[in-house]
C-alpha cells in the first residue's frame, strides 16, 4: 500500500502486519505502484502526492530486492512534480507507462529511458483489461485515447461532455 506522504509498506500476512519500505528515500510519498507480474520483488512507485500536493515527485524510484534498497530510474522530461498512474505490462514487463502532471511517459527498458508520449496534466492513466495497446487518459478538463501501446494519443470527442475540472475515469473490456 502506498501513502501521498507516508511511503509504500508491505504485508506478508494478508494485511495484519505492515512493514515500511521506503523510510529511507529523499521523498517518502507514494501516489502510484506497479509490481512484475512474474517477479514481485521488482517494484516500481510514482513519488510524491498527486492530489493534495503534501509531498512533492522526484521521479519514479526502483527495487529489485522487495524493497530493502531502491534506485532512481531515468530522466523524465519536464521535472514533473506530481505523478499518478504506473503500470508495467504483462506481456512485456519491460514496458512501463506513467501518468505525470506534465504527460504521460513509456519506458521500453524498464525505466532507464522515458519517453514523453502525451504533454497535458494528466491526472488518471488506465490500461483497458486484456489489451494492452489501447489506453485512456484524463486532465482536468479532456480524456485521450491511444490505440497503439501509449506511442501516441488524440483527444476523446464527447458530446455534452464540457466544463470539466476533474475526470476519473474506468475502462471495461466491451467496447
Amino acid at each position: 500500500v502506498g501513502a501521498p506522504a507516508g511511503g509504500i509498506w508491505k504485508s506478508t500476512d494478508a494485511g495484519i502486519n505492515w512493514e515500511p519500505l521506503t523510510d529511507y528515500l529523499p521523498q517518502i510519498g507514494v501516489s502510484g505502484i506497479a509490481i512484475h507480474p512474474t517477479d514481485p520483488k521488482t517494484i516500481y512507485i510514482a513519488t510524491g502526492d498527486d492530489d493534495a500536493g503534501d509531498s512533492y515527485a522526484v521521479g519514479v524510484m526502483k527495487t529489485t530486492d522487495g524493497g530493502i534498497t531502491w534506485s532512481e530510474t531515468g530522466y523524465l522530461a519536464g521535472s514533473p512534480d506530481s505523478m499518478n498512474d504506473i503500470y508495467v505490462d504483462t506481456a512485456n514487463p519491460n514496458k512501463l507507462m506513467l501518468a505525470t502532471n506534465v504527460g504521460v511517459f513509456k519506458s521500453t527498458d524498464g525505466g532507464d529511458n522515458w519517453t514523453r508520449t502525451l504533454s497535458a496534466s494528466i491526472i488518471d492513466l488506465k490500461m483497458k483489461p486484456g489489451d494492452n495497446t489501447t489506453w485512456s487518459a484524463a486532465s482536468g478538463s479532456r480524456i485521450y485515447r491511444s490505440v497503439d501501446g501509449g506511442e501516441s494519443f488524440t483527444s476523446a470527442i464527447i458530446s455534452g461532455f464540457s466544463g470539466s475540472r476533474r475526470i476519473a475515469i474506468a475502462v471495461t473490456p466491451a467496447n
